[in-house]
């Protein structure tokens, strides 16, 4: 049978792929939002099955591979794939409507076996049961009375652990032995965590430096876990006070809490069993900034007494994190904030950023178990 005038030879079959990867990506993204609704009705089975079971497995397993190298693999593999997809879609652009259909149809591919894919990494932590939870922790509203309590016993012990600190000329703490030192000591802490609470045990986890960290910088990122290498990376132009209580954070990522506010305290748990001074009093640090912000949104004078019972070294300490801050922040700082203000959201993080600060919650329950004889981390 002879073709339509005009129809150029394999066009129909050429339909006919573009429409099946079409079909497949749609029901990949199907299936993995699917997958997550009922795994946020089942936070007990995923805690078991999942978070227990596949995940650590999977996450350690790319962990140990992509730790063989000293550099990000993450890394590599996202300016590879944004060079990759730059070219795509200008040659899309310019080869008319049947390139496009196909960057069309091949991004439906991809994005939804990107999406199961994450889901499966380390995605589904998201939905498995509250730290408090598994640790016996009872979360509560606080009162102005608690937080004033809280952010005073935060600031004193992080003027005690800065005291005799190493300095650099601007009198800022350093951290011994450079970033990238400090960096290869975060695990310490958690195998130190994990002998209160077993579920933070692990595989060696070591944090990677960004080579691009300016980047990151620009975008208002300290630090970011790789699912899909299982590397927790991080950002080399934070300053040195905040920098262990950065990796730290990332490594519980890594650890397979997923939410941000666990996350936080995590890391300030795991920096607060460390061995070396820097990480006891960064993780301090940034978990009296959290507090202290905390009673200042509620008790704005309240929170201004407070601040100012930190020491003159604590408040460079502090003035060297502002300082860094200022000097990035701008467009893309916000924008990206509002990106992952969306993205928290859509893992069931109602609060979106603001979940960050709400590991204060956390450090309440602990001061309360403290009190009523629980033990002290």
């Amino acid at each position: 049978m002879d073709r339509p005038e005009g129809r150029p030879p394999g066009a129909a079959a050429d339909r006919e792929r573009l429409r099946a990867r079409a079909v497949g990506g749609a029901s990949l993204l199907l299936g993995a939002l699917a997958l997550q609704q009922a795994a946020t009705r089942s936070p007990a089975l995923v805690e078991r099955l999942y978070s227990r079971g596949l995940q650590p497995f999977l996450g350690g397993s790319l962990g140990a591979a992509t730790g063989l190298v000293p550099f990000s693999v993450a890394e590599v593999l996202a300016w590879g794939i944004t060079a990759f997809l730059g070219v795509a879609a200008v040659r899309a652009v310019l080869g008319g409507r049947r390139r496009l259909a196909r960057l069309a149809a091949n991004g439906l591919l991809v994005a939804g076996a990107a999406w199961l894919s994450f889901l499966l990494l380390w995605g589904l932590n998201y939905r498995r049961q509250p730290f408090a939870s598994s640790a016996g922790l009872e979360v509560r509203p606080a009162r102005l009375d608690e937080l004033a309590a809280l952010g005073a016993i935060l600031i004193e012990e992080a003027n005690e652990a800065r005291h005799g600190l190493p300095e650099d000329a601007a009198g800022v703490m350093r951290l011994p032995g450079g970033p990238r030192a400090t960096l290869a000591r975060t695990d310490a802490g958690f195998a130190a965590a994990a002998r209160r609470y077993p579920v933070l045990a692990g595989g060696p986890s070591r944090p990677k430096p960004v080579a691009a960290s300016v980047v990151l910088s620009w975008l208002g990122i300290t630090g970011i876990y790789s699912p899909f290498t299982g590397e927790p990376n991080v950002n080399m132009t934070v300053p040195d006070p905040e920098l262990p209580f950065c990796a730290s954070h990332e490594v519980a990522h890594a650890r397979g809490f997923a939410r941000e506010d666990e996350a936080n305290y995590l890391g300030y748990l795991a920096c607060r069993a460390h061995p070396d001074r820097e990480f006891r009093y960064s993780g301090l640090l940034a978990a009296s900034v959290y507090a202290v912000n905390a009673l200042a949104a509620l008790d704005p004078p309240g929170g201004e007494r407070l601040a100012a019972r930190r020491s003159p070294s604590v408040g460079r300490d502090l003035g060297a994190l502002a300082a860094w801050a200022a000097r990035y922040r701008g467009p893309a700082w916000e924008a990206a904030r509002g990106v992952n203000d969306a993205y928290l959201r859509a893992q069931g993080q109602a609060d979106g950023a603001r979940s960050y600060g709400r590991m204060v919650d956390l450090l309440l329950a602990e001061r309360r178990a403290e009190a009523a004889g629980g033990p002290s981390p």
